[in-house]
């Protein structure tokens, strides 16, 4: 199939709000993706068209300190609303709505020369994969992407107390048996099948040329710490007379495990390792959190700064930090871990296979999952071992550099460019 100047259509959960007739808002760093996606295509691609839900304005009221808003006509990207939030509160709803969103992507595709899109995590509305079925049919470029090997998370969920036996079970032999069989359909059929993690890759993949494992970087080069600062970084962490800075950003939600950060800083201080905490992100945790650190009487050493845009100044603010904490409740492969590196900071981590894949980079260290006690103990010998710390951070910026975002997505445009001469 020939390269032709049509749309490069990306079907994805990631909402949006309309501000204006060709002003969109998107969360800054998803922004920032799409920019530099569509630059990447040039001139193989009419417009960069979106298409997926749109948030409610309670959510946008609420989050929009984070946002980035798109002009369609300037940046070359398009928006086109699925269905809204408020249209999908209800499994009735969601069926009502499923044969016009149908519909619409079975039209969309066929001014589309590339349709990308990913799992339906939602059994009763699942417009991403039905995307790519349409793609398929259509004798389209499918690109399927998957940025969570989600097969132990039941488990996890179950083991941690969130759930009980009976969704465990569930979920285990019902959704997540439909997922693995769209895994294993796009794996088979797509033109490029990108998996977050070389298990998983392997385990569907079978040694397919079109399934490959992938890093979802949102770093680009700029964001790098400068070789000044870090000097000065490294000087300040081998300096035993100053804390040692840690650091959570993101989303302030329940199973990012934020609670057991603090209460990990708490056990390292108990022995005391001179360390403190920045939390940096906004979420309905957030109350939770400050009530957690006034009980631990951390007012000294934890400090809440709300979110901030994914933008040169959010990443100038990170450069002081020496640490990232990560205490997920279950399967998570969030960008910041890569956000950090670029920023020089390494991670200590609970033992998840995200966390422990990217262990290869030097720049982190990981405890048993859900031992709180021995992140405590961890960062209190890091704490201790202040050449080690100063050697992650070299390593963590080292790595930064052979991931940007340009990097990967010059990688990812050459694979899905080789694919459509197979086609």
């Amino acid at each position: 199939m020939s390269v032709q100047a049509s749309d490069y259509m990306m079907v994805l959960p990631v909402r949006h709000f309309r501000v204006g007739e060709n002003l969109v808002a998107v969360e800054s760093a998803f922004a920032e993706h799409l920019r530099m996606m569509r630059s990447r295509l040039g001139g193989a691609a009419r417009q960069l068209l979106v298409v997926s839900p749109g948030m409610s304005t309670t959510a946008y009221e609420a989050g929009k300190r984070g946002y980035t808003v798109i002009d369609e006509e300037a940046d070359q990207i398009a928006f086109t609303t699925l269905f809204s939030d408020d249209q999908a509160q209800s499994t009735g709803k969601k069926l009502r709505l499923l044969a016009p969103a149908m519909k619409t992507l079975r039209h969309l595709t066929k001014q589309s020369f590339c349709v990308h899109s990913g799992l339906s995590w939602d059994v009763w509305l699942p417009f991403e994969f039905a995307s790519i079925v349409f793609g398929l049919l259509a004798r389209r470029r499918t690109v399927f992407v998957v940025d969570i090997d989600y097969r132990n998370s039941a488990w996890m969920s179950y083991r941690n107390g969130d759930w009980s036996k009976k969704s465990y079970l569930v979920c285990k032999y019902v959704y997540d048996v439909t997922r693995s069989i769209q895994v294993a359909v796009a794996s088979k059929f797509c033109s490029l099948v990108l998996l977050k993690g070389k298990k998983m890759a392997a385990d569907f993949g079978g040694g397919r040329p079109n399934v490959k494992s992938f890093l979802d970087a949102s770093h680009s080069e700029k964001n790098i710490i400068p070789q000044g600062t870090l000097e000065v970084k490294l000087a300040a962490v081998r300096d035993e007379r100053s804390p040692l800075r840690l650091v959570y950003f993101g989303r302030l939600t329940a199973y990012k495990g934020i609670d057991r950060c603090i209460k990990a800083v708490a056990a390292a201080r108990k022995t005391g390792a001179n360390v403190t905490l920045d939390i940096i992100g906004g979420g309905e945790q957030m109350d939770a959190l400050r009530a957690l650190a006034r009980e631990l009487d951390a007012g000294s050493w934890a400090t809440f700064h709300g979110p901030m845009p994914f933008d040169q100044n959010f990443f100038g603010k990170l450069y002081s930090f020496h640490l990232l904490l990560a205490a997920p409740l279950r399967e998570d492969t969030p960008r910041s871990a890569l956000d950090a590196m670029a920023a020089g900071i390494p991670y200590v981590a609970f033992d998840t296979y995200y966390y422990r894949e990217l262990m290869e980079s030097g720049a982190g260290r990981v405890v048993p999952w859900l031992d709180v006690e021995a992140m405590g103990g961890e960062i209190a010998r890091l704490h201790r071992n202040r050449p080690e710390v100063a050697q992650m951070i070299e390593n963590a910026v080292a790595f930064a550099r052979l991931n940007t975002q340009e990097i990967w997505l010059e990688r990812r445009q050459a694979w899905t460019m080789a694919s459509a001469l197979q086609n």
